[in-house]
């Protein structure tokens, strides 16, 4: 079968070109919408992030396929937009109310099963029919492929540019998902639908200001039985404050932030490192101390406390809820508040600290995880005073530690040890790190002595309680489980930390979720990479011996998915780990990626013809960015460098899927075939990457092996039978 000619996308006409423009709008909106859903109830975890963009990418690249073998008639077409539109707001709802389903409390940590289902649940409903919609577009726009997957690319770029900087920023995820809904369903209703069918928007339209609305008091339900008194969607998630009696506890995407009054974490936090040198002056305090840590601090009368906070709406609802006594905390003149990301701050920071107190969740994601890695605990030792003390709590056991915990705290002593000559344990439910350039002091007599010479009030880090907190065999047991065996390294490249804390997370649970992630913890790192590699030479072999000439074109677009999703993801932990929490600039990131998609395929679609050449010569410039990457990522480049390469490698994933299309449509008139098998090898490379290849296997093996799969694709074009 011969392809029409295609003209450029602006000529389809106004008609033809919104229903692709808002397909890649809608598409990426609800994306966006749906994973922020996801992280604000669990726990906003790159485990659970991955999940959920590999059942998206699943469902909408088998919807693609499956529509090649639909004939949707026309008069259906703007229905599918507005089902899509429903569907969207019904998983918005279920995920809410998703825990009376799971039979848990509101807060309480759900298990890695329940994610992968719901999942998969609620991206069948959204993402199967947005699959089907690309091949819908296509049939409606005429055959013409490549201009539709422009359209579509130039929806998505501007999608992500309005919903991170003008929707999340100012609305809540469901009042944003209901705006997007409304002015979509508004267009095409006006512009592509039947007007007689007005009945339709005087359904849809009601449910969705309805959505809107019921926002806070779906989440007051949620919270029963406890009592919801705030909730906002902030930049860096979604806080919601619960009051119980005189207690008043925050949480960050389902995650306590704080419970006030809680002494006793207050205390932990502060006076172990703090009584290393009771005349600090110089403070540094990264996260935590609204709940209680800044009065603890501030009990040292010298001390001057630089105190940094990401998110300033933490602040905003602590001077709110909390009493008088701590607000006031938060104004002292010996407090300095900063708002922006611990790290950054650090890299930045001109003077050096007598104590640097890390009051951060333990990793349970990636983001958190760039504070446990061996090149910040450097960089904190670097900002430290002669003799100056480093300290952080994580998550440990009383009594008994078992292999899930003791994988995760010895991969956090080894890394520990690797920047300071001096680290000591405080044994408990916390662990407390202590990390410094000259000996510390543990023995209980010497810190009681300490605590009465400056008239410290304290309750639980007191001298009644030391000599049982502090008992030689507990600090025995400790320190030999976290020595031994050694543990790996947690580095920016490789966070391998977060991983271990995944695990731990799942042996909470029943089921085997825990074991599958030691035992793939446990493989060679050859089996996690190579797998991706034996599967393509298998691929190939099958396609060489089949010897089907429409195949060679189809292949290079399932390797193009893999590809560009594994390579988006390793940029984007590449520059987080460079240049901190850049809340908008890696949405940019993203957004430069799909304008790179748009460039690529526009500039495609405008040639007339779509010779095999073009296509090994695409193929060769992945080999060539890949390799570039791959040389650079070990190295702090200028900060243009990663947006620079996201447009490159979006360029080139847009122009190969529209060569790669024409030269497969000149075979065979199935239109969601190549769209589909892009989802399904972006699908592989997203359940794959941020769960396992990039904390196990870190940023440079991955980029190798990448490298070395793109080259042999290359190879496999060259070896293609002729005629």
């Amino acid at each position: 079968m011969q392809v029409l000619s295609e003209p450029h996308p602006g000529n389809l006409g106004l008609r033809k070109s919104l229903p692709p423009f808002l397909l890649g709008f809608i598409a990426t909106s609800f994306q966006i919408l749906l994973l922020r859903e996801f992280n604000a109830h669990f726990y906003g975890n790159e485990l659970t992030f991955g999940l959920v963009l590999a059942a998206w990418l699943f469902w909408g690249g088998l919807g693609s396929i499956c529509a090649s073998r639909y004939k949707l008639q026309n008069k259906h077409f703007v229905g599918v937009y507005t089902l899509v539109v429903f569907l969207f707001s019904l998983c918005l709802l279920g995920l809410r109310f998703s825990r009376f389903a799971l039979g848990l409390l509101p807060g309480e940590l759900t298990g890695l099963l329940p994610v992968i289902g719901l999942s998969l649940g609620f991206c069948l409903l959204v993402s199967l029919p947005l699959g089907a919609l690309f091949v819908f577009n296509v049939r409606w726009a005429e055959g013409r492929l490549a201009a539709v997957y422009v359209l579509e690319s130039l929806g998505a770029t501007v999608a992500g540019l309005v919903v991170y900087f003008f929707l999340l920023p100012f609305f809540s995820s469901w009042l944003a998902a209901a705006l997007i809904g409304a002015t979509s369903l508004l267009l095409i209703f006006f512009f592509v639908g039947d007007r007689k069918k007005v009945f339709v928007l005087i359904v849809v339209l009601p449910f969705l200001a309805a959505l809107a609305i019921a926002d806070l008091p779906s989440q007051t339900i949620y919270w029963k039985p406890f009592r919801l008194v705030a909730s906002t969607d902030s930049r860096y998630g979604r806080l919601q404050a619960i009051k119980t009696e005189e207690q008043v506890s925050l949480y960050s995407n389902s995650l306590q932030v704080y419970s006030y009054p809680d002494r006793a974490a207050a205390e932990e936090s502060v006076h172990f490192a703090l009584l290393q040198n009771p005349e600090a002056k110089a403070v540094l305090l990264i996260g935590g101390g609204a709940g209680g840590g800044l009065t603890e601090i501030l009990k040292y009368p010298f001390v001057q406390l630089d105190y940094v906070e990401l998110d300033p709406e933490i602040i905003r609802f602590s001077r709110r809820f909390l009493p008088p006594e701590e607000r006031k905390i938060l104004s002292s003149p010996r407090v300095h508040l900063f708002f922006q990301d611990g790290r950054a701050f650090l890299q930045k920071a001109k003077k050096t600290y007598d104590q640097i107190i890390l009051n951060l969740p333990e990793p349970t994601t990636a983001q958190i995880n760039r504070f446990y890695t061996r090149e910040f605990f450097l960089l904190a030792r670097k900002r430290l005073a002669l003799n100056g003390v480093f300290s952080f709590s994580v998550p440990s056991a009383e009594s008994y530690i078992g292999t899930e915990l003791q994988l995760f705290l010895s991969s956090i002593y080894a890394t520990l040890a690797t920047a300071f000559p001096e680290v000591k344990i405080v044994p408990g439910a916390r662990n407390i790190f202590l990390a410094s350039d000259r000996p510390l002091i543990l023995d209980p007599d010497e810190l009681a002595l300490r605590i009465e010479a400056h008239e410290l009030e304290t309750a639980f880090v007191s001298p009644p309680f030391l000599p049982s907190r502090l008992h030689p065999l507990r600090r025995t047991y400790v320190e030999e489980k976290v020595k031994s065996p050694p543990g790996r390294i947690n580095s920016d490249l490789a966070p391998v930390s977060f991983y271990f804390q995944a695990t731990l997370w799942s042996s909470q649970f029943p089921g085997f979720q825990a074991e599958i992630l030691k035992f793939i913890s446990r493989l060679p790192v050859f089996w996690l990479l190579g797998f991706p590699l034996v599967f393509f030479l298998l691929v190939s072999l099958s396609v060489a011996i089949k010897k089907k000439k429409s195949h060679f074109f189809l292949v290079p677009l399932a390797v193009m998915g893999f590809t560009t999703i594994v390579t988006e993801i390793i940029i984007l932990v590449w520059f987080q780990a460079l240049y901190g929490y850049l809340y908008g600039a890696i949405a940019l990131l993203v957004s430069t990626f799909m304008l790179g998609l748009f460039l690529g395929g526009w500039t495609s679609s405008r040639r007339r013809q779509a010779p095999f050449l073009h296509l090994v010569i695409v193929q060769s410039g992945f080999v060539i960015l890949l390799f570039l990457i791959r040389f650079i990522v070990t190295i702090k480049p200028p900060q243009l460098l990663p947006f620079l390469f996201l447009l490159v490698l979006g360029y080139l994933g847009g122009d190969l899927f529209i060569v790669s299309n024409r030269l497969y449509l000149k075979q065979k008139a199935d239109y969601g075939i190549g769209y589909g098998l892009d989802l399904l090898g972006s699908f592989g490379g997203a359940l794959l990457t941020s769960a396992l290849l990039i904390p196990l296997a870190g940023l440079p093996l991955l980029l190798k092996y990448l490298l070395l799969l793109n080259f042999l694709c290359f190879l496999f074009l060259l070896l293609r039978p002729r005629g």
